[in-house]
């Protein structure tokens, strides 16, 4: 039997992850912050001894970039300390998968990031992100990747396709900005790609030692991602609602965001052979799923 943790229990990653097919022979245990105690070194050492996994796959972190402002402790705690002691619990012996994002960029370049791009977080979240990422780059565990993903979203929970459709449904006029650019990311696509990883690296595949870039293949502002979406609802029967395009700026935002975030995702297809699929299917699906349930 080979045994997996998923750190993560409720988040659309985790949910994601677990709606997943695996090989016959796998076993998963997902370690939300009650089976975990506490996030320190001792307390991921103490899950890891009791569990005895063969793979790590994390899959928590602290996503609010607003509310980190105000609450920069609890973002670290979980950014960037839970990252840091599960290296340091994985040792020699367990490879580990984390999941990073766009926002350690500050959006000043204008062509596609790529992984040896100089991180320059505008925001809490971003900095403690990327303090994760470093501590995880620095413990010299032989089997580890980290995929920086941009934009995360599924038909799970409260996400920003689920926020559109409901002020779809409910006729409501909606404000977007158009002036930030990114890659919109199924949250089951990147459970995909993390599930590839985490067996390649089982399987001690060097090639997928590293940081890489997932995300989605196409690249939009959020004005035109939510223009996609309420498209989609109006081909499942929804009356059209106005969409305006605004500006950052006309928003108050208690984080900072970068104005392009855009990941290039060469290195992940060309070493390892895994992609994204096409993005409007993904938003279709996506809206379907999440229109049957309300």
């Amino acid at each position: 039997m080979t045994k997996i943790i998923i750190i993560g229990e409720s988040g659309q990653l985790a949910q994601s992850l677990k709606r997943l097919a695996w090989p016959a022979g796998f076993e998963l245990d997902f370690v939300g912050r009650r089976k975990l105690a506490n996030v320190a070194d001792a307390g991921a050492r103490a899950a890891v001894a009791t569990l005895k996994p063969d793979l790590i796959l994390n899959a928590a972190a602290y996503t609010g970039v607003d509310r980190a402002e105000s609450e920069p402790d609890a973002a670290r705690l979980l950014n960037a300390d839970l990252p840091a002691a599960l290296a340091s619990a994985c040792g020699d012996r367990i490879p580990l998968v984390h999941v990073s994002t766009d926002y350690v960029f500050d959006g000043e370049k204008r062509t596609p990031y790529v992984e040896t791009d100089t991180a320059n977080p505008l925001n809490v979240y971003g900095a403690t992100k990327l303090a994760g990422d470093r501590a995880i780059e620095s413990a010299g565990l032989p089997r580890w990747a980290i995929l920086r993903t941009s934009w995360l979203v599924s038909e799970l929970g409260e996400t920003f396709p689920a926020k559109v459709l409901r002020r779809v449904q409910a006729g409501e006029a909606l404000r977007v900005v158009d002036d930030q650019q990114g890659c919109p990311t199924a949250a089951a696509s990147l459970a995909l790609a993390m599930q590839q990883m985490g067996l390649r690296l089982l399987d001690g595949d060097k090639a997928t030692c590293g940081l890489f870039n997932f995300c989605g293949t196409a690249a939009m502002s959020w004005h035109a991602f939510a223009a996609k979406l309420v498209d989609a609802a109006e081909t499942a029967g929804l009356k059209r609602v106005p969409l305006q395009a605004v500006k950052s700026a006309d928003l108050i935002a208690a984080a900072r965001r970068p104005a392009y975030s855009i990941l290039s995702c060469a290195l992940i297809r060309d070493r390892c052979g895994i992609t994204h699929p096409d993005a409007d299917s993904e938003i279709e699906r996506m809206v379907r799923a999440i229109l049957a349930r309300s």
